[in-house]
């Protein structure tokens, strides 16, 4: 059997665009570092397909336990299925140079019944696309299909004891999805694998498929060209029309000069990243919350809340994806850097004993926070400023997070540390699930907690002057 050159992955690289795909394939060193957020991502989603499993119980896996092994995982899978095997998980499929592993394949008779998992709590459509697909390599590596379903995630389902498996999935039967688009798929197959066989990547310019259905691996590579400050690093506007005003106009001065709907904020915006320099303009809104500050008798205290949102729910009434409360750190803006930290251990849902310490904690003392996002306490969120416009930094050139106000306060991370509540929260899962490096990854959500207090801190101290 011939080496595969297509994966469901490239596949789909190529319906998004064919330059991602051939990059890909013929120069992956330019690929972008990829993000800590999106591996979090990627580590949940494989969490919850191995817990899939548990529908079908009793299969063996015969996925590869390495990249250079795929041609064993499809013998294996062959083999597997004609030695009367009822349940195969990451079973492997090769077809017109393209392969691709199925979650779950279970005997229905003299034909079989393919199952793709989905950490999400809907199906999108690139779902049923890499469902197209995966349908496609299996029936035309000779396999009877009798179904293709996706399962994913009910967001509805709430815990109450143990798991109940099958009331934690949706399974929904896409098949005649799949077979309406076995056209397009075997038309796109062909073409990508075409243009695989040229000498020159394809000429593609920047576009909205740059970042739908995902961000691609190379808006390094592509977009150096992109003169600085640009029209995309201006976060009060959204992605459309960003490629409006660049295609109209260019550069920044061109379009502050000629676009009659640019609005104050984005006018503030576009010249910060013209003049390199910071905006503040506080209203009179903020003036009078910060004097009421200023006058008060209680100490001042700067507070971070951590959350985290598991896939698969762990306590007893919550859902999937529910928002729960797992840490905080409290410090006093009195200038003495003391710092207080705790973190749940998790073995209750911690939400409601996390918001017991913070309201005994904070009694007779006024918190102040950044992109705080409770109810549960009363504090004074900073980032209403950023949001109304109040205050702007360059480095804050695609987002308000906590991230990038890191950089606009000329906090530099070290090395390896947490740069963002979600890598937080997805470590803290970890732990709680037992990983072999829980020590490693509490002392990191640490870190994280004071720094992140710290910078609160100094936005404050910034805003005061």
């Amino acid at each position: 059997m011939e080496k595969h050159i297509l994966s469901k992955t490239t596949y789909i690289k190529g319906v998004q665009c064919m330059k991602q795909l051939y990059l890909t394939k013929k120069y992956p060193k330019l690929r972008d570092r990829l993000p800590a957020e999106r591996l979090a991502i990627f580590s949940r989603g494989t969490n919850v397909g191995i817990y899939a499993q548990d529908l079908f119980p009793g299969g063996i896996d015969a996925g590869p336990k390495h990249y250079t092994q795929y041609q064993k995982a499809v013998a294996r899978t062959k083999e597997l299925m004609e030695n009367g095997q009822e349940v195969i998980y990451e079973a492997a499929f090769q077809a017109n140079r393209t392969l691709i592993l199925l979650d779950i394949l279970l005997r229905n008779g003299d034909k079989w019944d393919a199952y793709e998992v989905k950490s999400s709590v809907k199906l999108s459509r690139t779902y049923y696309n890499d469902a197209a697909l995966q349908y496609n390599v299996i029936v035309n590596s000779g396999i009877a299909l009798n179904s293709f379903s996706l399962i994913y995630i009910n967001k509805d389902y709430k815990l109450d004891g143990d798991i109940n498996i099958q009331k934690l999935f949706i399974i929904t039967d896409v098949t005649q999805d799949c077979i309406k688009q076995q056209s397009f798929v075997k038309d796109k197959i062909g073409e990508e694998l075409l243009m695989l066989n040229q000498d020159e990547s394809p000429i593609i310019g920047i576009g909205k498929q740059c970042f739908e259905p995902y961000d691609c691996d190379f808006i390094g590579h592509c977009w150096k060209g992109i003169k600085r400050p640009s029209v995309f690093d201006i976060p009060s506007i959204d992605i459309s029309r960003q490629f409006v005003l660049y295609n109209k106009y260019g550069g920044l001065p061109n379009i502050l000069q000629n676009e009659k709907s640019i609005d104050e904020f984005e006018t503030i915006e576009m010249n910060c990243q013209i003049e390199k320099m910071p905006h503040l303009d506080l209203s009179e809104d903020t003036l009078n919350d910060f004097e009421e500050l200023y006058n008060s008798e209680n100490q001042k205290y700067a507070v971070k809340i951590l959350y985290f949102t598991p896939a698969l729910p762990l306590y007893s009434g919550t859902k999937p994806y529910q928002k729960i409360a797992f840490a905080y750190s409290l410090m006093p803006l009195d200038g003495s850097g003391n710092v207080e930290l705790f973190i749940a251990n998790g073995q209750n849902n911690p939400n409601e004993e996390i918001f017991d310490r913070l309201l005994n904690d904070s009694k007779n003392i006024d918190l102040l926070g950044y992109n705080i996002n409770t109810n549960y306490i009363e504090v004074l969120d900073l980032q209403q400023i950023v949001d109304n416009g109040e205050y702007y930094h360059p480095a804050m050139n695609t987002d308000y997070s906590n991230k990038l106000l890191s950089k606009a306060m000329d906090i530099r991370p070290q090395w390896g540390a947490i740069e963002s509540d979600i890598v937080a929260a997805q470590y803290y899962d970890e732990i709680l699930r037992g990983h072999k490096k829980s020590k490693e990854k509490l002392s990191l959500i640490k870190n994280y907690l004071q720094k992140e207090v710290e910078l609160v801190g100094k936005f404050f101290d910034y805003l005061s002057q």
